[in-house]
């Protein structure tokens, strides 16, 4: 899959790791798979990956995230995502339906994004899917009443299968939110809430989320080896969700029944 990809599904399995079992997936994967482009800048800059800033958008009454908490087999989110403080915008519209993910994306330019999600303007693309992305995008946006709700922000180190038509390995870390109310994609450094001070996890590290992507039809053999010779265990885990309670939990709001702060510990 190219970076300019704007319609896919797939699968994500997703588990809570340490740093060395990070060093040991990573060498394992090295034979079948190199850094993504955004990864390989990154780590030019001096840092392990690159930084991903993605604006939440949701209901007044949190529809999105009730249905995460819920565990509802299909369900939708809608975020616009950076890549830095002048990077284009990426509108998504991301869909479960049951085990499997559908992403439809659009791209303009982040002065734009306002218009966009009203169905004023066409994605930048310049291509069918896109501004199909857009439209869709913009039509959920209307009908639900979603506005900016909340900033995540983390660090990605990324790797593509050279083997397989679509296969990812990422490691996230340094994962923070920060609740948002306009569209100011690529907030500053204030008034964020790291996971890393709110995991409860017996891990010698802050945990990392690894996340293994790959056509929905089949798991690559060297993705299920990765997973057996790890002992790893798939977790639910939606950064949105977990960021959203976080920010409830400091306002002072009951969270004690969130289902999604489980997979903190």
């Amino acid at each position: 899959m190219t970076a300019t990809q704007l319609k896919f599904e797939r699968l994500e399995l997703k588990f809570l790791i340490d740093e060395t079992v990070a060093d040991r997936v990573r060498d394992e994967i090295s034979a079948v798979c190199t850094p993504d482009l955004h990864s390989s800048a990154g780590r030019r800059a001096g840092s392990n990956g690159y930084t991903i800033n993605s604006l939440y958008l949701d209901t007044p009454g949190l529809a999105f995230h009730n249905a995460k908490e819920r565990g509802d087999p299909d369900r939708v989110k809608l975020r616009v995502r950076t890549y830095s403080a002048d990077s284009l915008a990426t509108l998504e519209v991301k869909r479960r339906r049951s085990d499997v993910i559908e992403k439809r994306r659009a791209v303009v330019e982040r002065k734009n994004v306002p218009d966009a999600v009203r169905g004023r303007l066409q994605s930048d693309a310049m291509d069918g899917q896109g501004d199909s992305a857009l439209r869709e995008f913009a039509y959920l946006v209307a009908t639900s009443g979603a506005l900016p709700k909340l900033s995540v922000r983390y660090l990605r180190e990324a790797y593509e299968s050279r083997v397989d038509p679509y296969a990812r390995v990422t490691f996230d870390r340094n994962i923070r939110v920060n609740p948002a109310s306009t569209w100011d994609l690529f907030p500053d450094d204030r008034n964020w809430h790291h996971f890393d001070d709110f995991w409860r996890l017996n891990l010698p590290t802050h945990p990392i989320v690894l996340e293994l992507k790959c056509e929905a039809a089949k798991v690559p053999h060297w993705m299920t080896d990765v997973i057996h010779r790890n002992q790893l265990e798939q977790t639910s885990f939606s950064k949105y969700s977990i960021g959203t309670c976080i920010s409830h939990w400091i306002q002072g709001r009951d969270v004690s029944s969130a289902r999604s702060l489980g997979a903190l510990g």
